[in-house]
């Protein structure tokens, strides 16, 4: 039934989709949708106008809290509240899967094109589609230019110069992370672009898996009988529509890198903000047969008609040598990389681009330690690694595709999963690395623990697996900003243990470490009114802090509830444990754990008040589901 139910879904998504041709390489499972579909269902987030009179009378006080609590975050502290229930975000169904590995931000690409979505600030999203950021095709044939078009279904108010509109009806988006498909039928023209998006999200790697790159690859297909000269030029503005953007002072420049006889050109784009900056770098590979150009800065609004006669009269782009000068404020700037081949009768080509960014050193919204990201251990922290991160992506994505293939081809090959199952199973897991991921090196000389221990025995101070594999922390959700919420981690936990066990052991240590530790702040909690310590002693932590803040210094972000009487976390903490330790044979792991797991267990004993090994719920929503009052015994986990 499920099946059936998939493939009418498939249908209804691709109606719209009037060629017939298929793509390259296109798998036959995933999420497929044409370019003209249109959602008629209009969804919208959950906010106080939904709830009912009677649930408003009864959590008046929270509400009455909350907005106190608001205020202070928003107008006094000049912070974004871990959960904004004023300003909800629009639930827009435009995205696609997203660019990058684990830790070092992500992109994210519209299933129509637009780059959309923005995690460079670690834990922190910016949604908003930069019109700029774009591919052009460009046809010609002996010295003439017979097609030039954006491949964008937008029709924006600005950059009119350029030819907007591609007909959706002749396009479709497939997706299975981490690797997307776009197909274009070019109409009237004869031929189909395969544009394929690349993320180096490999299981059991550690070094590539953190790479903040992507790839796009074009396979064009040219069913003429005569040749045709094909260029796809990349356009990327210096920014991510922000602020930042027009403060100025960003400047870009041209770089060509050889290096073990491959080279790669293109546009490096220096966004020099006081805090967290960042150089993002688009490029292509230069290989033999292909033609590479770019122009170095040109401004992304107005009609731009320049840089689009400049690509449609020869097909290639000026190429000025030398950086840009710094924008003035209120100026923004943009850079374009275009590659050229040339595609035989009948035949096909490929080009391949490579998108980049590096924020090597970062800062959380308190701003009181920097931390280095994950890959800066294979690629440096000076800020400098754009061009070899661009060599690096272009001449490793085979590489990247190989694994990922053979990690994915038992569970696309057996033919006992449902079509949904097989999609669902690899698409869902782009959270691990779009949900406001930080992957981050810990100092030789850090202690986790702060330099307590717990009352049965000592954790390490720095336990080998921090400092070999790093400290890895993702959000319970792109707008409930909260790292490794601990109930919500116990049920996505499966997936770091079975494909990236050290990450998800590193997690564990960190979790540890604020077991044994307690903050005596008071601070109100909003649904009961009552004040508390932000974290009790020997209790595992809700969460391991916001993003707006200093993640692992100030843990428990959530301030709803006092969770240091919550009936499941400390269980969920003992069940990962064995769980992990099942799995890797880990005795070092287990050994460490050990006395953790006897002190969570014996604070949990306190609430087993009749002696029959289950705990009791104490009659307010004192668990995971955080709105539901419960009592009597639980019988999910015993104490």
């Amino acid at each position: 039934m499920m099946e059936a139910d998939d493939a009418s879904t498939s249908a209804a998504l691709m109606k719209k989709f009037a060629s017939t041709v298929k793509g390259v390489g296109v798998p036959e499972f995933g999420w497929r949708i044409c370019l003209a579909h249109e959602f008629q269902e209009k969804r919208k987030p959950f906010q106080a106008s939904n709830v009912s009179l009677s649930n408003i009378v009864e959590h008046l006080g929270l509400g009455v809290r909350y907005l106190k609590w608001w205020y202070r975050k928003t107008h006094v502290e000049k912070k974004a509240p871990f959960i904004d229930m004023i300003n909800s975000l629009p639930l827009r169904q435009i995205y696609g899967a997203p660019l990058g590995g684990f830790g070092g931000g992500t992109i994210t690409k519209g299933w129509r094109g637009e780059f959309c979505r923005w995690q460079l600030k670690p834990g922190m999203y910016h949604y908003k589609t930069v019109i700029a950021d774009q591919f052009t095709v460009c046809l010609r044939r002996g010295g003439q230019t017979l097609y030039q078009q954006v491949l964008s279904v937008e029709r924006p108010h600005t950059l009119q110069g350029w030819n907007w509109g591609f007909c959706g009806s002749f396009a479709f988006y497939h997706a299975l992370y981490p690797r997307a498909w776009t197909v274009y039928d070019l109409p009237g023209q004869n031929v189909t672009l395969t544009c394929r998006q690349v993320s180096p999200i490999i299981p059991h790697d550690y070094q590539d898996t953190s790479l903040p790159a992507g790839v796009f690859v074009w396979d064009i297909e040219n069913r003429n009988d005569f040749a045709l000269e094909v260029t796809i030029m990349f356009t990327m503005m210096n920014g991510t529509g922000t602020k930042d953007d027009k403060k100025g002072g960003h400047w870009n420049e041209p770089f060509h890198l050889e290096k073990e006889g491959e080279a790669v050109s293109g546009v490096l784009l220096h966004h020099c903000t006081h805090i967290n900056p960042y150089t993002m770098a688009i490029a292509a590979r230069a290989q033999p047969g292909r033609h590479l150009s770019h122009q170095t800065a040109f401004s992304p609004t107005g009609m731009c008609r320049a840089l689009w006669t400049d690509l449609i009269t020869d097909g290639q782009l000026d190429s000025p040598a030398g950086p840009s000068p710094p924008t003035q404020k209120g100026e923004k700037t943009a850079a374009a990389v275009a590659a050229c081949c040339t595609v035989p009768p009948l035949g096909k080509n490929t080009l391949e681009f490579s998108l980049v960014w590096d924020m090597p050193r970062i800062h959380f919204g308190a701003g009181e330690r920097e931390h280095l990201r994950r890959y800066t251990r294979f690629f440096g922290s000076s800020g400098d690694a754009a061009p070899k991160l661009s060599h690096y992506t272009l001449t490793h994505y085979r590489d990247w595709e190989r694994k990922i293939e053979d990690w994915q081809r038992p569970i696309l090959e057996n033919r006992s999963l449902p079509a949904w199952y097989k999609s669902a199973l690899f698409n869902e897991l782009y959270f691990l690395s779009d949900g406001g991921t930080v992957w981050v090196e810990v100092p030789s000389d850090a202690d986790i623990t702060g330099g307590l221990r717990s009352e049965q025995g000592g954790l390490p101070a720095l336990p080998p697996v921090l400092s070999e594999f790093g400290r890895f922390a993702y959000l319970e959700g792109q707008e409930y900003r909260m790292y490794n919420t601990y109930d919500v981690h116990f049920y996505a936990s499966f997936a770091l243990i079975m494909l990236w066990p050290k990450l998800e052991l590193s997690l564990q240590y960190d979790v540890a470490a604020s077991v044994v530790k307690e903050d005596c702040t008071q601070r109100l909690h909003l649904m009961s009114g009552r004040v508390s310590k932000a974290k009790t002693r020997n209790v595992v932590p809700h969460d391991v802090g916001d993003p707006d803040d200093e993640p692992w210094e100030r843990v428990n972000a959530y301030l709803i509830h006092d969770t240091a009487d919550w009936k499941d976390l400390n269980l969920k903490f003992v069940l990962q444990v064995y769980r992990d330790y099942h799995l890797t044979h880990d005795h070092t792991y287990l050994t460490d754990m050990w006395p953790v797991c006897q002190a969570v267990m014996e604070s949990e004993l306190k609430f087993d008040t009749d002696g029959d090994g289950l705990i009791e719920n104490s009659g307010y929503a004192d668990q995971t589901y955080d709105g539901w009052t419960v009592t009597g015994p639980r019988a999910s986990e015993g104490a």
